[in-house]
């Protein structure tokens, strides 16, 4: 794979973005660290992770849609999410709009995409993944969840890595109408009633 690993970075996402200034990256290009020390959640939100414990990674993803269909690249990551943490037999997993996976009512990953958009179309994307893993204590956020909270095991993050990279490149070959179908299925509890899937794919 085509990649760069940090041992300690401020931000995948920020970092991804200045480097793909630089360099012609091809798709599914990835950062991936085992600390970040200014990890962003969505709008002024901060993600905490504990050093070497959990999956912190940015792809770097050409997918030529409209902007106003950009709404697809979250429903495509949020089903990656979903179908790579059930093949691990994490329970109950569902996707809370606009970017959050749950196990029952906990936390278990979040994603944040920042798109960049020319002439009326997304030009690349960064699709940033903060996945818990190997984390036992979540200090001051009761509502968190790992996946070895849930079974019990350690993971090996690079393995996890390789599956949810072969995942995510499978699920953007899907088409448009196939995801989004996946997508309400997994949305939890009723947000499936509430939520106006209006792009049109």
């Amino acid at each position: 794979m085509n990649s760069i690993n940090f041992d300690t970075i401020l931000s995948t996402n920020d970092f991804l973005k200045s480097y793909a200034k630089k360099n012609n990256l091809p798709d599914f290009f990835f950062v991936r660290t085992d600390e970040q020390t200014k990890g962003k959640g969505q709008r002024t939100n901060v993600w905490q992770s504990e050093c070497c414990k959990n999956i912190l990674i940015s792809y770097y993803v050409k997918y030529k849609i409209p902007a106003e269909n950009q709404f697809l690249l979250n429903r495509i990551v949020s089903v990656s999410l979903i179908e790579f943490l059930q093949k691990f037999n994490i329970p109950d997993v569902k996707i809370k709009y606009p970017n959050d996976i749950l196990s029952g009512f906990y936390k278990i990953a979040g994603i944040l995409i920042e798109n960049t958009i020319y002439k009326n179309h997304i030009k690349d994307s960064i699709i940033g993944i903060g996945l818990n893993v190997n984390q036992q204590k979540f200090k001051n956020l009761p509502f968190a969840v790992s996946m070895k909270m849930l079974t019990g095991k350690t993971y090996d993050l690079v393995e996890l890595t390789e599956i949810l990279t072969k995942i995510l490149i499978e699920n953007f070959d899907k088409k448009p109408e196939k995801i989004s179908l996946l997508y309400e299925k997994y949305l939890y509890q009723t947000e499936v009633n509430s939520i106006k899937l209006t792009n049109k794919e």
